[in-house]
């Protein structure tokens, strides 16, 4: 099946254009015959969700991991809303290497396991440890299993009870996060790193190529990532949302993150940054990408975190001639309105229609 679209390109698009998807799921720009006309007057290519995890469900504020058949349905259903990029950060003993995708998935870049000592992460997410003398070898066994990230919890609460308790603290030495970038670089994969403490600033210094949450993060390291590339995902449903049982302690870390937020996002814009949108495990893309904009990044800016930047940061391609392509259609202007991010008319997944 081919189809035709005639509609304004966003984030940057101003005027209607006329695009064709062919049989084979290539954009072209010459008119395919037959071809069928989606719905809408807007488009883009595709929502990215950056930090993702499919594998894993959030029950009373806690993570548990599902099956196989489970995770299916969950990027089944991201699909149809619309989400077509889907950077998974971890899954439970990297069980989202083994999912058998089918066409109309989103498109998936998987970091296999997470890479954390034994009692310093969720128990139902880490089958087994890994020690700080083995985190080289481990990363490079994730990539030789498929996965094209790796993922590294740099800091985190001691676990006791079955949860985290405490303020968190680093899980690996520099040294050893340095020395794992390294040998991951020489395999041609790349590292994202959990962290949530100052010790950021080391993370970028190693090289890592994107932080995830970064609550930590102030001028004088999105200046560092802005010289070395990295990318940054706050994840601010995750981040921003507390249970009732929170302490005085973490309401006011809370606070004091959101007060800084809307001096933070629009600088790491200016500064060049990638910027990516990522749900983590709470709520949906539209949500995430309205809270970007609530906390100081302009509607469009906030659109490209979930769009266009998700993609070049990511090396998927969304917008060559010849090429398979992905693209999502709305009847209103996002830019004008981000709820409208949660009502796609139509969604192609490379060809297929999802929606």
């Amino acid at each position: 099946m081919a189809w035709a679209v005639h509609a304004v390109r966003l984030p940057e698009g101003d005027q209607p254009v006329d695009l064709w998807v062919d049989a084979a799921g290539c954009l072209v720009t010459e008119p395919v015959p037959g071809a069928e006309r989606l719905p809408g007057r807007y488009v883009v290519p595709g929502l990215v969700d950056a930090h993702a995890h499919p594998s894993v469900r959030s029950e009373a504020g806690w993570p548990v991991a599902l099956s196989g058949s489970e995770a299916l349905d969950v990027l089944a259903a991201w699909a149809a809303s619309g989400v077509c990029l889907v950077r998974d950060t971890g899954s439970p003993g990297g069980s989202v290497l083994q999912l058998d995708l089918v066409p109309g998935m989103p498109r998936l870049q998987a970091a296999g396991r997470f890479l954390a000592p034994e009692g310093r992460y969720f128990p139902a997410l880490l089958p087994e440890g890994v020690p700080e003398q083995r985190l080289t070898e481990l990363a490079l066994a994730e990539l030789a299993r498929g996965g094209r990230w790796v993922k590294v919890i740099a800091d985190f609460p001691p676990v006791a009870d079955g949860k985290p308790s405490g303020p968190p603290g680093l899980t690996y030495s520099g040294e050893a996060i340095a020395a794992m970038v390294a040998a991951v670089h020489a395999a041609r994969g790349r590292v994202a790193a959990h962290v949530t403490t100052d010790f950021v600033s080391e993370l970028v210094r190693a090289g890592v190529d994107s932080v995830e949450h970064g609550t930590a993060i102030d001028e004088s390291v999105l200046r560092s990532m802005a010289r070395s590339g990295a990318a940054w995902t706050p994840t601010l449903g995750a981040v921003l949302s507390l249970p009732e049982t929170a302490s005085e302690a973490a309401r006011q870390r809370v606070a004091g993150y959101r007060e800084r937020l809307p001096e933070l996002l629009p600088l790491a814009h200016r500064l060049g940054v990638p910027i990516l949108a990522g749900t983590d495990t709470v709520g949906t893309l539209a949500r995430e990408v309205a809270l970007l904009a609530e906390h100081g990044l302009e509607p469009s800016a906030a659109l490209e975190a979930a769009t266009t930047t998700g993609y070049r940061f990511l090396g998927e391609p969304f917008d060559q001639a010849g090429r398979a392509t992905t693209l999502v259609t709305y009847q209103d202007d996002p830019r004008d309105d981000l709820a409208v991010l949660s009502s796609p008319r139509a969604v192609i997944i490379d060809g297929v229609r999802v929606r």
